[in-house]
């Protein structure tokens, strides 16, 4: 019988690379640009959200378009200090060999989405970032969306993430959700499948 299609979809930040310091310059330019007075651990509660939910979350209501387009510029001015997480590439060549089909869903951006995959070398068949046709994390469509390219079983589904929001993202598409608990939650996450790092992937994939 042929192998049946497994597919494992990542989150990006908190699970891939390490962003939080591109995040802080970001954010503490634009919140001195526009007098947000809104300091970055206020903003880092509601990481993983698109960032206008994140702006609604802070009560911001004035110059959406300006703020989300100066901290874009921020963020690109310093990817140098976004960092892969140890052992990510090494898991990647392990995929490849187990013939495992490879995505991102992030609630970044797609253009510094690609990127970051870019600047990296990561490779994945899907990319998908929030956009106006599609609901975003928790709403399960992305993942969906997915599953019905790829004629795939839910049961052959991973998601790897680091937020509540991921977990129950996985949950509403009804797949396996793998918790990476050193990435940016710091409340607890109810999932059966945890990891410590990167490499214990191999373990459970």
């Amino acid at each position: 019988m042929p192998t049946e299609k497994k597919i494992v979809i990542f989150d990006l930040d908190g699970v891939l690379i390490n962003s939080l310091k591109n995040m802080e310059i970001a954010w503490s330019s634009v919140s001195e640009k526009f007098n947000l007075n809104i300091k970055f651990g206020d903003y880092k509660k509601y990481i993983g959200l698109p960032f206008e939910i994140i702006l609604r979350k802070l009560k911001i209501t004035k110059n959406l378009v300006q703020i989300k387009n100066s901290y874009n510029f921020y963020s690109k001015k310093n990817f140098k200090k976004i960092k892969i997480y140890p052992g990510v590439k090494d898991v990647f060549k392990y995929l490849k060999k187990k013939n495992y089909i490879t995505a991102v869903i992030t609630s970044k951006d797609k253009e510094r989405t690609k990127k970051i995959i870019s600047l990296f070398k990561l490779k994945f068949k899907y990319i998908y970032s929030p956009t106006k046709l599609i609901r975003p994390k928790p709403y399960p469509d992305q993942i969906l969306k997915i599953i019905k390219l790829e004629k795939i079983k839910k049961k052959n589904c991973y998601y790897v993430g680091d937020m509540n929001v991921d977990f129950k993202f996985a949950k509403n598409a009804k797949i396996n959700f793998i918790f990476i608990n050193y990435g940016y939650e710091n409340k607890k996450v109810n999932s059966k499948i945890k990891i410590k790092n990167f490499r214990e992937l191999k373990k459970i994939l």
